[in-house]
Formats: structure tokens, C-alpha cells, sequence
């Protein structure tokens, strides 16, 4: 009989609470979220309606090439992209592809003389 009692003090609160009594279950880090966007700057080198492909080159680094695919959720600028325009690609990297998530063109670079 106290066993009894002393259940039922136990088990009223924890129903009463609305808390699980198992854990949950476990969630594998690939399934919980798609990949993080990314960001690659650089010139277009070549481009038509399923992928773009962006150059850079840094000091003291070769040059990187990527090639992004697109898609119809792509967000492209109202002029278009143009051959040798500089642009920023935000990306997300999937294991059969990097997919551009939108494409910024950015203005020429222009040099400043010195006097």
C-alpha cells in the first residue's frame, strides 16, 4: 500500500507536468538543417541558363575557379550577367553540386591616381 502512494506521488506531478518520460530521439546533424550559404566573389569567365563560372585570384594564392549551378530560384540581377563583370555568389555546397543561391554583380574596379 505505501508502495502504491508512493508511485502515485511520483508519477501524478511528472503526467501532470506534460514532460515525456523517454528520452527523445536522436538527430543526426546531416538530416537537421540543409547546408550553410557561403560566399564566393570574383569575374565571370563563362555563363548560360544552367551555370556560371567565377574566377579570382589573390595575392599569394592561385587562382580559384568554382562553377555554380542555377536554377529557377536563383536571384540573377534585371540587367543580366555579363562576360568579365565582377559578381558575388552566395552558394550553398551540396555533395553533387554548388548551387547559387543569388548572384550580386558588383561595379568595375576602378584605380585612383596618385598626384
Amino acid at each position: 500500500m505505501k508502495r502504491r502512494l508512493f508511485l502515485c506521488a511520483w508519477m501524478v506531478p511528472l503526467l501532470l507536468s506534460g514532460q515525456n518520460i523517454a528520452p527523445p530521439a536522436p538527430v543526426t546533424p546531416d538530416a537537421a538543417k540543409p547546408p550553410k550559404p557561403q560566399f564566393f566573389a570574383g569575374v565571370v569567365i563563362e555563363f548560360d541558363a544552367e551555370h556560371v563560372k567565377v574566377s579570382r585570384s589573390l595575392v599569394g594564392r592561385p587562382a580559384e575557379t568554382h562553377v555554380f549551378a542555377l536554377d529557377a530560384k536563383t536571384k540573377t540581377p534585371k540587367g543580366g550577367i555579363k562576360l568579365k563583370s565582377r559578381v558575388t555568389v552566395r552558394y550553398e555546397q551540396w555533395p553533387e553540386r554548388d548551387l547559387a543561391l543569388e548572384i550580386q554583380v558588383r561595379p568595375p574596379k576602378t584605380t585612383q591616381k596618385t598626384t
